[in-house]
Formats: C-alpha cells, structure tokens, sequence
C-alpha cells in the first residue's frame, strides 16, 4: 500500500556532508564584495528548491557586507517569464533575477545591465549565454536531467546488482521495467504532471537530440516554417515511444493529472518505485521524503533501439538558469551591489561553499572546487568527467512550457492521441512566425 505523508516542501540547508577540498583561486578576503553601506537589493528566484538555501546565503552576506537581499520566490506553477514580466509591468522589478537562458534572451537589450566586462566572465567556460555579442546574464549552476534511477530499491527487489549502463535503449528499459513489475514493482517509474516537467525537461528533448548540440535550432526553424512535420521525424516517433513506456509503468496511474510533487519522491525514496524522471535539481525533495540513505543515479531518456546512439548514452547536462541585474529601476548602488554579489559567489570562500553546499549546485565557476555533496550532483558532475554528457540546451518561447505542457498533460492523461500531440507541438511552433 502507498504510504501518504505531508512533506514540507524546504531544501536542506546547512546539514550536508562538507568537502575538504581547497578552491584554486579562492580569495577569503572576499574580493569583488565591496559594497558596505546600507543599501537593499531584491532578488528573484525561480528555482523553489533553493530558496532556504539563498535566504541564509543572503543572510550572511548582509552580516559580511551591510548590502541587504531580499529573495522572492515564484508562485507555485508560475513560470519566471510570467512573474518578472509582471513585476516589469507593475514598475517595481528585482535588481537580480534568476531566470531560464530563454528569458534572459527575451529581455537582456532591454532590461539588463551588460555585464561582458565582468572579471568572472573569464572562469565561466565559455558557458555564458550571449547576445547579439554580448553577455547580460551570469550563469548560476550546471544542472542535468534524465531518469533517476534508486539502485537499491532495483537491487532489492530483482535480487541481483544492478548496472545501470545495461539501459541503453528502448528495449532494455522496457524489459528493466518487465522484470520489476514481475518481481512485485508495479508501477516502476513516477512521471510528474508538472507542466514544467513535461512541456520543457521532457517534451525538449524532441529538439536537442537532434545531434545533442546546436541541431536544435534547425528543428526549430523547420518546426516555424511548417517544413518539419512530426510524422516524418524520427525523434519525435522515439520519443513518443519511450513516453508511452513511462506511461504504462507510471505509479500514479490510473489518474496521472490526480498526482502531487510532494508525494512523487516519496514513491522513488521508499522503494515503492524505482525510478523518477527529473533533474539534478530534485536531490532536496528526495531528502525531504526520507530517501537519502539510499543509492542513486541517471540513465539517459532513451530513444530508440541504437546501443550506439549517443541519445542513449550520455545525460543531458547544460548551464541552465542565469541571473540577469536590472537596468530599468535599479539605482547605480544598487546595480553596484548586485554585481559586487555575483563576484561574492565567484571569488569569495564563502560563497562557493555556499553555492554548492547549501543550494546543492553544480557550479559553473572553473575556480570553485568544492565538489557536489548529494548523490545527483555528484553523478552529473562525473559524467561530465567521463563525456557522458550532451549540452543541448533549446532556446524556447516563455510559454512553451505552460502551452505545450498542456498538450503533454494532455496526452499523459489518455485524452489525445500521439498524431494530436504532434499537431498542438507544429501548431505552437507556426504560430511564432
């Protein structure tokens, strides 16, 4: 029987495992942190799992400096382009924002300090999100996606050791979930109906995997022009495929729209599934469901039979959200301010550690050490160590996610057919024109 439990939705803070390793480059004397008199500065956050972690960063930043941060979160189910959007059109917009590199995109020549002359651009790794040549955003944190797999919930009930490599394509995924099913896992894999999940993590990989680098630009353009039809695209046949599989062996069948963030990691912790489509990003959640004492790791989303296929090899693993500073509103101090921060979590001790620590984020700063302490983190970071990583990251409109998460909720709940699925997907993408 599925054990329903309340979870309080809070990222762990302060309470993980710290590395001993010592940052090249590190400057404890908090260089770039300049700023010491009163000034308050806002900070946007569309990331939900971090936000304790951001208050008390921000809280010791206020002791360390005087510069004083407010964090807002997004609403649940708000997209980030939704919310800064109307915090524009109310004139009252946060000095600093984190945001989806399609967002940044949208507003930067507009809305955004140029920041191409900061010194942390050099430790980035040519990870920055530019524009028309320029740099108005600072990339906060490499995150990847994929099926997370909890290897002791596998091995537990098949009652052999469990290679992950070993699924490498459709088939040896849908046997995997076959042999579980028969050993008394029924439903193997939790699908979450988040539009976010399922509009940009998952139904984006129809456009990135077109080579697992800049093809998905092609595909994009082909999908605006209408030369691109779904039917004719082996992806988007694989995809599907795969999709259907998670379907099937979903764990919140029989009503997968009847499902809940909260109760989705309680399903992978406690063993009752052993498998969660998600990202990096998830490791609190599986914390807070009490599933941390178990192993866990990524196989890829596979797409189709091809062993060889990079798609079935490798994770998809990119720098994601960026932290664009306000031209619009923001006073010269206070955009002073939000840069001097920006140095803080580049070049200060303190603020690597927290970063990684405290927020559970894969840095993109090439001068911060401090390793990744969660399971997730850790194996993203080593498959990026061993090639096993693709960074194709589409650059989608704001309300792709919200419009054809829609049509993927949709299509998740029994009520549209794949060739209806395909038409909402070419629809949307014609009406950009």
């Amino acid at each position: 029987m599925r054990k329903m439990k309340k979870v309080i939705s809070a990222l762990l803070i302060g309470s993980m495992v710290m590395t001993s390793l010592v940052a090249c480059g590190k400057k404890d004397s908090g260089e770039g942190t300049t700023a010491k008199s009163e000034v308050a500065i806002t900070l946007l956050n569309s990331k939900g799992e971090i936000q304790e972690g951001l208050e008390a960063m921000a809280e010791r930043y206020e002791a360390k400096t005087g510069v004083s941060i407010e964090v807002m979160a997004c609403g649940s189910g708000e997209s980030p382009f939704q919310r800064i959007s109307s915090m524009y059109s109310a004139g009252n917009p946060p000095t600093l924002a984190i945001l989806d590199t399609t967002d940044v995109k949208q507003l930067a020549e507009e809305k955004a300090v140029d920041l191409s002359n900061e010194d942390w651009v050099k430790e980035m790794n040519g990870l920055t999100a530019d524009v028309n040549g320029k740099i108005y955003s600072f990339p906060l944190c490499i995150e990847g996606r994929g099926i997370i797999y909890n290897k002791t919930a596998i091995e537990e009930t098949l009652g052999r050791e469990f290679d992950p490599s070993s699924i490498n394509s459709y088939d040896s995924l849908k046997t995997t979930f076959e042999e579980l099913r028969a050993a008394g896992m029924e439903y193997p894999i939790v699908v979450s109906k988040e539009d976010w999940s399922l509009g940009a993590h998952q139904l984006q990989y129809v456009y990135e995997v077109k080579d697992g680098n800049l093809g998905w630009e092609e595909v994009i353009d082909q999908l605006k022009s209408g030369e691109l039809k779904l039917a004719d695209y082996d992806r988007f046949d694989q995809f599907v495929q795969t999709f259907d599989l998670l379907k099937e062996y979903n764990i919140n069948n029989p009503e997968p729209l009847a499902a809940t963030y909260e109760q989705d990691p309680i399903f992978l912790a406690e063993g009752e599934a052993a498998f969660w489509f998600n990202g990096s990003w998830a490791w609190p959640n599986i914390v807070e469901a009490g599933g941390e004492d178990n192993e866990y790791g990524f196989i890829p989303y596979v797409f189709g039979n091809d062993t060889s296929d990079f798609a079935n090899n490798k994770i998809q693993a990119c720098a994601s959200k960026q932290v664009m500073i306000d031209k619009e509103k923001a006073t010269d101090e206070q955009i002073q301010a939000a840069k001097d921060f920006l140095n803080y979590l580049v070049y200060d001790d303190e603020g690597q550690k927290a970063l990684v620590e405290d927020c559970s984020l894969i840095p993109v700063a090439s001068n911060n050490a401090y390793e990744p302490a969660d399971p997730l983190g850790k194996a993203i970071k080593a498959a990026m160590n061993e090639d096993k990583v693709y960074t194709a990251a589409a650059i989608v409109p704001g309300d792709h996610w919200s419009v054809l998460g829609a049509a993927m909720q949709k299509y998740l709940a029994g009520g549209s057919t794949k060739d209806e699925l395909a038409k909402s997907i070419e629809d949307y993408w014609t009406s950009q024109n």
